[in-house]
C-alpha cells in the first residue's frame, strides 16, 4: 500500500499526539478546558495545529497560569521514618559441634571409580 497523505484532520491530532507524548511536555493535562484553551491560543495567533506551535501556545498559557498543570514533585522536608520494631531477646546462638570429617579424594575412568590409594603425585 503506498503512503497516503494525511487529511487535515489527522494532521490535526497527529499533532496533538505529537505534542502529548513529547517529554518536554509532561505536566500538561488533558482536560478538555486546556485543550480548549490551546486552540483558542491557535486561532486567535492565526497559527496552524503543529506540535512546535502547541509547545509554543503551552509555553504562553502555562507561564501566564491558564493551563491546568500537573504540579512539580516537593520533597517534603524531612522525610517520615517507618515506626522501628522494639526489640525482643533471642536466645544465645549455640554452635554446631565440630566434626573431623577426612578428606577423600575420588578418581572415576570410563565412569567407573578407581583407587588411587597409594598414587605418586607428579
Amino acid at each position: 500500500m503506498e503512503h497516503e497523505e494525511l487529511t487535515e484532520e489527522q494532521q490535526h491530532y497527529s499533532a496533538m499526539e505529537t505534542f502529548v507524548c513529547a517529554t518536554q511536555n509532561l505536566r500538561f493535562k488533558e482536560t478538555r478546558e486546556n485543550w480548549r484553551l490551546m486552540m483558542k491560543f491557535l486561532s486567535e495567533h492565526n497559527l496552524e495545529t503543529t506540535p512546535q506551535n502547541l509547545r509554543f501556545a503551552y509555553l504562553t498559557l502555562g507561564n501566564k497560569g491558564l493551563l491546568d498543570l500537573m504540579p512539580l514533585g516537593i520533597l517534603p522536608a524531612e522525610p517520615p521514618q517507618p515506626p522501628q520494631p522494639k526489640p525482643t531477646p533471642t536466645p544465645a546462638a549455640q554452635s554446631a559441634p565440630a566434626v573431623p570429617v577426612r578428606a577423600q579424594t575420588f578418581a572415576y575412568r570410563n565412569g567407573a571409580a578407581i583407587n588411587i590409594e597409594g598414587a605418586k603425585r607428579l
